[in-house]
């Protein structure tokens, strides 16, 4: 079985080791003879799983002995650690930007590396010296420029290809390893990304550093090319991990293994990174039985079966054919279901679903009518609702105006869709916490909804995401509004007041649990935070309780 932590100390002696396992970097030892008297011990976890391949999934991964849930698999060093791969609008015109040594978020323009005056985050930071010659060949603007010239400039997309090309003279077998990983160069020719990833980055690093360095240094890099660039933006985008730091910053990540894991909309493992050695530990999201295949998703966990599908079909060239996406109810769950697309004189009831759901021009049927819907018009719907919902969002909704969407909403969708199930995680937070919706305020009625709500998203997560790998942030808010919810019911009806008060402090006690998964990320930490002071609260109203009977 996998350790839980990663070992400091020789097994053996107990002392403090530093010359690691190197099949599974999980145990240290002192010397070799500890380490061969540890072997038939250690022989039994040590790589608990190995790769396969075939013509569908490609290369994967596959558990070679039961693993329990949150222990490790394997320790991984990266082949490359940059800046964000892909960055939203307001990300390519932000003030705040990462150092380009150290990834510690500066101001643009207020710092710069005095050789080739990328950002740093101050004077005394310094970064690769092969990469810092390479971005020296460029023409950066002064540090005065406006924040958009500026941003324009330092491309941090452009910045991990370049981390990418360089392998070759830094580390040849790491390059060698970089390139026998899938590009889907062939599916990407034509598309969006291809045509972006040309203007962004392919382009501009050509024509403002590597040109003038094949003039200057022809010798420097024996493959610059712009059909190579194409390759290494395919290899990032099908592979790419998302590493987010303690400050909020977010990396991108290559790794030859954890990258082979394959994508399930239900994953069964998780991982965290470690910003001093930037290795990743993969540990098992729940317990691992022989044979299972370790699985990670690609895609945002709580999008219906066609989001999932259209962002997987345009960033990762495959059509996922998991369970979840083969069921056209998702697990129990609907949150791709539609109510009933019928005659709106008449009250059927049923419920809308995909009768072919991986394919994207698949007919809807519902289950209780012959009414059949087409897919165009179920696209052009979920538009206009997605413009509805992320509008209303973006902005600090009242709980009136929530519940008016909601119920407009509910004439055409699925009580548990996925707009549905963000509308509604917003307004359990507002019942309770609202200017004139404090918890004391609430009516029975109210808080028997907040309560009923709560349950509700509670339930779809638990299909969804049985072991909080995704959605951990999610269910922990869940579970703080159902304890509010509780503790409130306790103080308006003392006589249940202590039953009601032990399932609210069991609540909290699963959301300290189900939070650890998030603890390295800034999301994580600051609910953590929130969550021990609801339970001492909660451990107050127990006291207190106790003391007036």
């Amino acid at each position: 079985m996998g350790s839980n932590t990663l070992s400091l100390n020789c097994p053996v002696c107990g002392v403090a080791a530093s010359q690691a396992c190197t099949r599974c970097k999980l145990v240290r030892y002192c010397d070799r003879e500890h380490q061969k008297q540890h072997w038939p011990q250690h022989k039994r976890s040590c790589r608990p799983f190995r790769e396969e391949q075939d013509a569908q999934l490609g290369r994967y991964l596959v558990a070679t002995q039961d693993i329990a849930a949150n222990q490790i698999v394997f320790v991984e060093a990266p082949l490359v650690v940059g800046p964000k791969w892909y960055l939203s609008e307001a990300e390519k015109e932000a003030t705040i930007v990462s150092c380009v040594g150290c990834y510690t978020p500066c101001r643009v323009g207020k710092h710069q590396c005095r050789s080739c005056h990328w950002p740093v985050c101050s004077s005394a930071c310094a970064h690769e010296a092969l990469e810092c010659s390479v971005l020296s060949m460029g023409s950066a603007p002064a540090g005065r420029a406006d924040v958009r010239s500026l941003n324009d400039y330092f491309r941090g997309d452009a910045l991990l290809v370049l981390k990418c090309l360089l392998l070759q003279r830094q580390n040849p077998e790491k390059w060698a390893t970089l390139l026998e990983m899938q590009s889907h160069e062939e599916e990407r020719k034509g598309t969006e990304l291809h045509e972006e990833a040309e203007k962004r980055v392919v382009s501009y690093l050509d024509k403002r550093f590597l040109r003038r360095l094949r003039q200057t240094k022809p010798n420097l890099l024996e493959q610059c090319d712009t059909e190579l660039l194409h390759r290494l933006c395919g290899i990032i985008e099908t592979n790419y991990m998302v590493i987010e730091l303690p400050t909020g910053v977010e990396l991108s990540g290559l790794f030859r293994q954890a990258c082979m894991m394959e994508h399930a909309c239900q994953p069964n493992c998780y991982f965290q990174f470690d910003t001093t050695s930037q290795q990743i530990a993969v540990r098992a999201g729940g317990n691992l039985r022989k044979g299972d295949h370790l699985q990670i998703t690609y895609t945002n966990i709580l999008w219906g079966t066609q989001m999932r599908q259209h962002h997987l079909r345009m960033t990762k060239h495959f059509t996922c054919h998991c369970t979840r996406c083969t069921d056209p109810t998702e697990y129990g769950s609907y949150v791709s279901a539609l109510a009933c697309l019928g005659d709106v004189n008449k009250t059927c009831g049923g419920t809308h679903l995909p009768i072919d759901p991986v394919d994207e021009n698949t007919q809807w049927k519902c289950n209780s009518c012959p009414m059949i819907v087409d897919a165009a018009y179920v696209s052009e719907l979920q538009t206009h609702m997605t413009d509805q919902v992320e509008r209303m969002l973006a902005g600090c909704p009242r709980a009136n105006e929530v519940e008016l969407l909601l119920a407009r909403l509910s004439q055409m969708l699925h009580l548990n869709h996925f707009h549905m199930f963000n509308l509604k995680h917003t307004l359990i937070q507002l019942y309770g916490n609202e200017s004139g919706l404090e918890l004391t305020s609430l009516s029975s009625g109210q808080l028997e909804r907040k309560l009923r709500l709560c349950n509700e998203l509670y339930d779809v997560c638990r299909r969804l995401d049985p072991y909080s790998i995704k959605l951990a942030i999610y269910v922990t808010v869940i579970l703080i509004e159902i304890a509010h919810a509780l503790e409130e019911q306790a103080r308006r009806a003392p006589a249940e007041g202590a039953s009601l008060l032990e399932e609210a402090q069991a609540r909290l006690k699963e959301a300290e649990e189900v939070i650890h998964k998030e603890h390295d990320s800034v999301a994580g930490k600051k609910l953590n935070d929130k969550l021990q002071r609801e339970i001492f609260d909660c451990e107050k109203h127990v006291l207190t309780l106790s003391y007036n009977q």
